[in-house]
């Protein structure tokens, strides 16, 4: 009688003694086996007095009279021998044998069952058995479930294809009326799969599931289990609208959809390129609404104005509170991705002259910036969460800005106003913020396109090299004095291009003054504007000459022969590796007549001029000597010295204490340095960065000045106490 619906089983087999109803033994696809029995006391499996070894799963059903049907399941082989059943007391309720196993018979299994039962039911098959007996990818076992859940739940309903999310992700809805949702499952050629996203609940009892792509397949079985119940729903087609497009044809809902779905993929967007590429263009296609209190009336108010992601970790935050009547006991920040942290502790706070205006012109108003390193990726929206004293809760909502890494870089540069920028702010966080995203910026540059205008040089022995950004207004000049002087017939002319949306102007311009003058000219173009440093680099790299001379665009020789005049130092010396020029401003004064290092009065390192504004023919600055450094508006230096100290360094920003920089890297490796005032030009100074719109609007030049001092202080003082002799004259 065994394997027969369990009303219609007999009494326990003669000789036991005890009365109810015979164990029902049925076979499950997937290698296990089922015991079951009727009675609220759960009989205990054993052999030879023993329990029998794990894997063994036990479960009640609970069932509509308020009786509960006992299930055991254990694999085929553990079952291969006689089983004993046995009471909590001791007794001996039943014995199984192998040849009692039969196939199943649903019916036997489900019937009578409580809402209670068919879930308990229901999640013990998908859940517990799936896992516990390693049969996820088990399609025999898939397929048992699906007629066991048709018989707990009847017909499923059909599921509806919303949109194709990525490549990697779908939407779905279906009904769903089982209360809070705890778990949900795909059957289907893949076996039983589990989806990491909990639905969401949409109108007229129907929710929306975010699949992942690989687990869902044409006619696949949806399975949502709740805490009142389980419901299924079969999937007719897959998705294949794309979800931008869905967002547009469904407005009303947009916001919702889009933010359920950040808040699904943020959670692997660390370790899954499509999942972080896909909230980038939801941050773009449909950014998140940001919330300031910025009432007025309101006793309190605040807001983010900037929240930067550096891509390593590190999360940025410029912003403002307004609160008079000290309102404000605790301020955190709370993201998905991001451990909660408490800021208002660590901020640096400043003035914010702007908010006050908004409201009565009090000054009240604090700004703060933040950085938090290691804090973790933020994903989707970020809550600025102020805790009241009286333990309440404000919450700002803000995103993470999107942009290029320069765009970003430049943003936190131009976050604090550079009369509240201290020495510990640039240290804590401008700097930690700003380093990472310069560094992304290089490293997406591209081989420069390099362009020759007429028959290159044979030979050279020097190489004069000159960036070029927005600035083309002193070219003419330069080359025409270039056209006249017999020193370029050994000489290669190397143009680079910071600012490539130039390149046909600049092209053309060049192409007429070579026809003009029949100069050889090369050409090179960067992908984008990577600063005055790469900007050399990416020339030395093709550079022929022995000797480079690194020239800007605004500095015009006084005559021919200049060039040599430089050298001299060079080629009388081999220790000496580099040497400046004598620089003039347009009405004579002296500009350069070397460099020196100084500190000011809050004990920061400076780049002074020697003898700056002094005449030209000031007597201290006639005699050829060595110097500190000398600039990199005209900067002659031995290629292969050059190259051996790894160029310019480039994570200076914008353009700025590089040359003195590159200037202490040859004196480090042994190299000296020489003013030549017989060489004469004239420096149209910072006429390029003036027009570089991150270097007006931001702190460029301090956060450089802070990042040669950190780098240099014992060589500038070592070096300083040695050329002290020299540091007298007007104007320094």
């Amino acid at each position: 009688m065994l394997g027969q619906p369990i009303e219609m089983i007999a009494d326990l087999r003669k000789g036991l003694g005890i009365a109810g109803k015979s164990p029902a033994c049925f076979d499950i696809p997937g290698g296990l086996r089922l015991i079951v029995t009727e009675g609220n006391s759960s009989p205990a499996p054993q052999r030879e007095g023993r329990m029998l070894p794990p894997p063994v799963v036990r479960v009640a059903l609970p069932m509509l009279e308020g009786e509960s049907r006992q299930l055991i399941i254990l694999r085929a082989e553990a079952a291969a021998r006689p089983i004993d059943l046995v009471a909590r007391d001791g007794r001996l309720i039943g014995i199984v044998d192998a040849k009692d196993f039969a196939a199943l018979d649903a019916t036997a299994l489900t019937h009578d069952l409580d809402a209670a039962g068919k879930l308990r039911l229901a999640r013990q098959m998908l859940d517990v058995c799936r896992d516990l007996f390693q049969l996820r990818h088990d399609v025999s076992f898939g397929r048992f479930c699906r007629t066991l859940l048709a018989d707990l739940n009847g017909k499923p309903s059909v599921a509806t294809a919303e949109a194709a999310v990525s490549q990697h992700f779908a939407l779905v809805s279906m009904p769903m009326s089982v209360g809070d949702v705890t778990d949900v499952f795909v059957v289907g050629d893949r076996g039983i799969t589990t989806s990491s996203y909990k639905p969401l609940k949409m109108a007229r009892g129907r929710g929306l599931l975010l699949l992942d792509r690989t687990q869902l397949k044409s006619g696949s079985l949806l399975i949502v289990l709740g805490v009142d119940g389980v419901t299924t729903a079969k999937v007719p087609a897959l998705p294949n609208m794309p979800f931008l497009t869905w967002l547009q044809n469904n407005k009303q809902m947009a916001a919702m959809v889009c933010g359920f779905v950040k808040r699904c993929v943020g959670d692997t967007a660390a370790d899954d390129m499509a999942a972080a590429a896909l909230l980038r263009e939801l941050e773009l296609f449909q950014p998140a609404a940001r919330r300031n209190l910025t009432d007025k009336g309101a006793p309190l108010g605040a807001g983010i104005d900037l929240l930067i992601s550096d891509g390593k970790g590190g999360v940025f935050i410029r912003g403002w509170v307004r609160d008079p009547h000290k309102l404000t006991q605790t301020v955190s920040l709370t993201a998905s991705g991001l451990e909660a942290k408490r800021i208002d502790e660590i901020w640096s706070s400043f003035p914010r002259s702007d908010i006050d205006r908004r409201y009565d012109g009090r000054p009240m108003a604090r700004g703060f910036v933040v950085f938090l390193p290691n804090a973790g990726m933020p994903r989707g929206q970020v809550k600025l969460t102020l805790q009241l004293g009286s333990g309440a809760v404000l919450e700002i909502l803000a995103r993470v800005a999107i942009g290029s890494p320069v765009q970003l870089r430049d943003a936190v540069l131009g976050s604090v106003p550079p009369e509240y920028l201290t020495t510990d702010v640039i240290a804590k966080v401008i700097a930690p913020a700003a380093e990472p995203l310069h560094g992304q910026h290089l490293a997406a540059r591209q081989a420069p396109d390099v362009l020759q205008l007429g028959a290159p040089v044979q030979s050279p022995r020097y190489s004069i090299i000159i960036p070029l950004y927005r600035n083309l207004d002193y070219l003419r000049f330069q080359i025409g004095v270039f056209a006249v002087d017999p020193a370029m017939a050994q000489t290669e002319i190397i143009f680079v291009l910071d600012s490539p949306e130039q390149r046909a102007e600049l092209v053309h311009f060049l192409n007429g003054l070579h026809q003009l003058y029949g100069l050889p000219l090369t050409v090179l173009i960067m992908s984008a504007n990577f600063g005055y440093a790469a900007a050399n680099n990416a020339a030395a790299s093709v550079a022929r000459g022995q000797f480079l001379l690194l020239l800007n665009s605004d500095v015009v020789p006084e005559g021919p022969g200049w060039l040599q005049k430089m050298a001299m130092p060079l080629l009388r010396r081999k220790k000496v590796v580099a040497s400046g020029a004598r620089l003039l401003f347009d009405d004579h004064s002296l500009q350069h007549a070397g460099m020196r290092f100084a500190r000011d009065a809050g004990g920061h390192w400076l780049n002074l001029h020697y003898y700056k504004g002094a005449p030209r023919e000031f007597v201290p600055a006639l005699r050829t000597r060595a110097v500190p450094a000398v600039t990199g508006a005209a900067l002659l230096v031995r290629r292969d010295a050059f190259l051996n100290v790894g160029g310019f360094t480039e994570d200076y920003i914008i353009g700025d204490y590089e040359d003195s920089d590159l200037c202490l890297k040859l004196r480090r490796a042994g190299g000296e340095i020489y003013y030549c005032p017989e060489a004469v030009l004239f420096h149209f100074e910072r006429k390029s960065i003036n027009r570089h719109a991150g270097y007006q609007r931001s702190v460029a030049g301090l956060y450089n000045r802070w990042l040669a001092g950190r780098r240099w202080n014992d060589d500038m003082q070592s070096l300083m106490a040695r050329f002290d002799d020299m540091a007298s004259g007007p104007n320094l």
